[in-house]
């Protein structure tokens, strides 16, 4: 073994490839990972004032599936909101539920703005949660809606507030995509690292895009937009073929850099109950990857071409380290650059995964960002070869 000037040009080809990589990923991290955490620093920061009169009124539309605990939690906060302006709370069950409506009946004496509403039994080649949510909207007083679920938990009194600020009667603002994150809390099983890491790359990935004024998705838990872009799109008329796809092939048809803004403040963040363990996170991840395939302006080629970035990278490196023995020069310059590369997965999705409220990861990052693309590659075979329920017919 000895160290000797690398002469090689198949070496040093080598080499300049993993280096490449290295640089083409931190430009994608900066302009997209960080793109994310500076938005979420900045959206409290430099929020500028808003009097309390340039409020509009708003209509909320939850999504219930006879969840009556969760739901009373739920209106407890939505029902006293923090907000200058008049607003409803419209419930849509899925099917009859006696719950649900005990639940809501004990409430109306005191909220005369709540509302109740079932979608009829015996509803078959529709999707239900589309057909609930088209009550809900057509039956709403205000030219706003704001579209949340009992899956998802409401801290913050001033949540209606922060989704409703770029709403105004002189602006382009049309649709508002709101996030929503997963308690890292209530995930203590296997993998919970895995989910919670891939939960957030999948998040980056949408919001960074439509923070660069090309959405294409948003959060069924955490969505408003004007009535009247609901009705002009036919509601979800292009898609009632689908279980699903009312958080991203809908918002997909009716947003552009103009009309859409996406809201990161603190008081606008809602929790996903549960929305970590194994089974829900995989059916999540299924039911987004299939519905996906219907939208046109996703980000295909720069976010997969990220993804395998490091594994080029390291095969680079590897190779050139492999042909160079005895000689370890090689081998010692493709492990400064890897080396290089995992710092920056770890600065850089730890500042994600803070800003993004979820676990503080740090060592585990780099093996996961590495191995990320592969376990995406295995969902999608999953979701092409599955039996998930993709279509209303299944």
């Amino acid at each position: 073994m000895y160290f000797s000037y690398i002469d090689s040009p198949v070496i040093l080809g080598l080499l300049g490839a993993a280096l490449l990589s290295v640089v083409l990923l931190l430009l994608y991290y900066i302009f997209r990972v960080l793109s994310v955490v500076k938005y979420r620093d900045r959206s409290d920061r430099e929020r500028p004032d808003k009097p309390d009169a340039a409020y509009e009124p708003a209509s909320i539309v939850i999504y219930s599936q006879g969840d009556a605990e969760h739901l009373q939690e739920m209106l407890g906060t939505i029902l006293n909101q923090d907000y200058p302006a008049a607003y409803e709370v419209i419930v849509v069950n899925e099917g009859e539920s006696g719950d649900v409506r005990d639940t809501v009946s004990m409430l109306r004496s005191r909220y005369p703005n709540l509302y109740l509403t079932f979608t009829p039994e015996g509803v078959v080649n529709l999707s239900r949660k589309k057909l609930a949510l088209t009550l809900g909207i057509k039956a709403s007083r205000y030219d706003t809606v704001v579209l949340t679920t009992t899956a998802a938990l409401i801290e913050s009194p001033m949540w209606l507030r922060r989704m409703m600020f770029r709403f105004d009667k002189d602006s382009d603002t049309e649709i508002v995509l709101g996030y929503a994150c997963v308690d890292p809390e209530e995930d203590d099983q296997y993998g919970r690292r895995r989910r919670a890491f891939d939960f957030v790359a999948d998040s980056v990935r949408w919001l960074a895009v439509a923070i660069a004024g090309k959405p294409f998705r948003g959060t069924e838990y955490n969505l408003a937009y004007r009535k009247e872009v609901f009705l002009r799109n036919k509601g979800f008329a292009r898609s009632l073929n689908l279980h699903y796809g009312d958080d991203d092939i809908f918002i997909s048809e009716v947003v552009n850099r103009h009309n859409t803004a996406v809201e990161l403040s603190e008081d606008s963040i809602v929790k996903i109950r549960e929305g970590n363990t194994p089974r829900l996170f995989t059916e999540r991840a299924l039911r987004h990857m299939f519905t996906e395939r219907f939208i046109r302006r996703r980000p295909r080629v720069l976010a997969a071409l990220a993804s395998w970035l490091q594994i080029v990278a390291i095969a680079c490196a590897a190779v050139a380290g492999v042909i160079g023995w005895p000689d370890l020069l090689p081998a010692v310059v493709g492990a400064v650059i890897v080396v290089l590369m995992l710092i920056i997965d770890i600065v850089v999705w730890h500042k994600a995964m803070l800003a993004l409220k979820s676990r503080p990861l740090m060592f585990s990052l780099p093996w996961l960002s590495v191995t990320l693309p592969l376990r995406v590659l295995r969902r999608r075979l999953v979701c092409r070869l599955g039996k998930q329920k993709k279509y209303t017919w299944d």
